[in-house]
């Protein structure tokens, strides 16, 4: 990007700081007015071309650098503020969710689109597959703000941040099986490198960063040690095929339970990046919305997403099995929202030289519109369902 790109991403900032005022005043999520406005900036750039950095600026945040730059301070930032009692207390649930319910949703959705949308099988499940998991950016942005159940929370939350490994595990062995080199080992692999060696790698660096700040005098040197460490763990962990999300859950799980007693620097300076960094990843799904593309599959989208919901309410429902925990059905059902990680990884069929153009386009348009309709319906819905039951914001 050149000067000019980076004034527009700086305006694009301030523009977050406005929309949560004001998201305040109105009581709309913040996210969905930040998605909202970029959708409005993409409808006037196509029709007056006032902005021509966008497409600049959207190619650079819906790739490498949205995934390696822009997420893993928002991850780390819920990571250490994961209610540790809660989270240990609700592990059996949030692995089944994260696992089981992720490969449940997978076949459920892709039976669903095939049969409804004749879809080819490969490219149903690949569409299932991305779409499956709920996104940790659009469920922690809605629960950080408004009270819950502690074990509700726990649940939306740990399921949220753990079922990535799952999905691109699954995602991985699809485009493995597309280029005809999938083996049993590979399969067994993929699963290891997302399941054991991502979170040994977290836990390495959780170690490191534990035994480096309790010996660090300067406010400053520990943060950084905390920037370096967290970047580390995520980035490690993806350029060996595992999962960058997993590993840094890990690592910030270890030092919010391990480094007591600077907690609160901690939590102010990562709140400051957290905010800064979801206002970009929001404001940039706005803007790499076709409004044209998604008005012609408006039917497609539709009942893409009405399968993803109905499933969403059918695996809430099975939670039924774990009957020492007493969850809130409706709320588990809404905060399955999808959002910017299932965009990212559609995003990258479009390079996928083994895939068929017209269907990778496809699969991108679908995901953009579940992710839209989840945002700016789900979300807003699950707000207000999650208002209406319990203390009103969390100020």
């Amino acid at each position: 990007m050149g000067p000019l790109e980076y004034q527009v991403f700086l305006i694009f900032i301030l523009l977050g700081v406005i929309v949560s005022l004001i998201s305040e005043k109105i009581k709309v999520s913040y996210t969905s007015f930040l998605l909202v406005l970029g959708m409005s900036l993409t409808l006037m750039n196509s029709i007056w071309k006032v902005f021509p950095q966008i497409s600049t600026i959207t190619s650079v945040l819906s790739t490498q650098v949205f995934f390696g730059l822009v997420l893993p301070p928002i991850i780390f930032k819920a990571s250490l503020d994961i209610n540790y009692q809660s989270f240990k207390r609700n592990i059996w649930p949030i692995a089944y969710m994260a696992t089981v319910g992720v490969i449940l949703s997978t076949v459920l959705v892709a039976l669903f689109i095939h049969f409804f949308l004749l879809l080819p099988w490969f490219y149903s499940f690949l569409f299932a597959t991305i779409i499956s998991p709920t996104d940790p950016v659009g469920v922690i942005v809605l629960l950080r703000r408004y009270h819950a159940p502690a074990d509700t929370a726990s649940l939306v939350e740990g399921e949220a941040l753990l079922n990535d490994a799952t999905a691109i595990t699954i995602f991985s062995i699809l485009l493995t099986l597309k280029s005809g080199s999938i083996s049993i080992s590979g399969i067994i692999g993929e699963a290891a490198l997302a399941s054991i060696a991502s979170p040994l790698i977290g836990l390495v660096f959780g170690v490191v960063s534990v035994l480096l700040i309790n010996r660090l005098q300067s406010y400053e040197s520990r943060i950084t040690t905390l920037l370096v460490s967290s970047y580390m763990s995520f980035t490690v962990a993806q350029a060996i095929g595992g999962s960058g999300i997993l590993a840094e859950i890990v690592t910030g799980l270890l030092i919010s339970t391990q480094v007591m007693s600077n907690k609160d620097e901690f939590r102010g300076f990562w709140s400051v990046l957290d905010y800064i960094m979801t206002s970009l990843i929001f404001m940039a799904m706005g803007l790499i919305f076709n409004p044209f593309l998604i008005y012609t599959y408006i039917l497609i989208i539709v009942v893409a997403f009405s399968a993803v919901f109905v499933v969403r309410v059918v695996l809430a429902r099975t939670l039924k099995l774990f009957r020492k925990f007493s969850y809130d059905m409706s709320t588990i059902s809404l905060s399955g929202i999808r959002g910017a990680i299932p965009i990212v990884l559609a995003l990258n069929l479009l390079s996928n030289t083994l895939l068929k153009d017209s269907y990778s386009q496809l699969i991108l348009t679908m995901t953009i519109g579940v992710a839209a309709v989840s945002l700016l319906i789900q979300a807003t819905t699950a707000q207000w369902n999650i208002r209406r039951k319990y203390v009103q914001e969390n100020l």
